[in-house]
C-alpha cells in the first residue's frame, strides 16, 4: 500500500513540474508511465500507467491520497528541460524527490530519485523513470 502511494505521488509531482513549468501546455489526455526501482529490494514494483486529463487551469489532477503535505524546494526550467526538488511530509515520514524531465511536444521523458525516511525504519531510495505520451482530447 505504501509503495502504491509512492508511485501515485511520483506521477503527480512529475506532472506538477513538467506541466506547471511550460506556458504552452498541450492540453488533453496523456498516458503517463512510471517505473520505480527500489535499491536493495529483490522484488520490484511493477510499472504504473495512468491516463490523466491535463489542462492549463488544472495541470495537476487531485491526488487520491491527501496523506502528504508537499513543498517545492527548488526548480529550474532551461529550454525544454525541468529540474526540481520537492519535500513531502506525512504520517508515514518524509519523502525527498529530485528529478529532471524533458518535454518534447507529444512526449516527455524524465528521471527522479526519491529518498524515503520512515520513522523507525532505514532510509529507502527509489530510482524513477517517467515517460508520457499525448493521446488526444479529453472526453467530456
Amino acid at each position: 500500500m505504501f509503495s502504491r502511494k509512492i508511485a501515485v505521488l511520483t506521477v503527480l509531482f512529475f506532472l506538477l513540474f513538467v506541466f506547471g513549468a511550460f506556458a504552452e501546455i498541450k492540453e488533453g489526455l496523456w498516458e503517463i508511465t512510471t517505473r520505480a526501482e527500489m535499491k536493495g529490494v529483490p522484488v520490484q514494483m511493477p510499472a504504473t500507467t495512468v491516463k490523466q486529463c491535463i489542462t492549463k487551469d488544472k495541470p495537476v489532477p487531485k491526488s487520491a491520497s491527501d496523506d502528504y503535505e508537499c513543498k517545492v524546494k527548488d526548480y529550474k526550467v532551461s529550454g525544454d528541460t525541468v529540474t526540481y526538488k520537492m519535500e513531502c511530509w506525512g504520517k508515514d515520514g518524509l519523502m525527498i524527490t529530485e528529478g529532471k524531465t524533458t518535454y518534447k511536444g507529444n512526449i516527455f521523458d524524465g528521471t527522479s530519485t526519491t529518498r524515503i525516511k520512515t520513522k523507525g525504519q532505514p532510509e529507502m531510495q527509489l530510482a524513477n523513470k517517467i515517460s508520457g505520451k499525448y493521446i488526444g482530447p479529453c472526453k467530456k
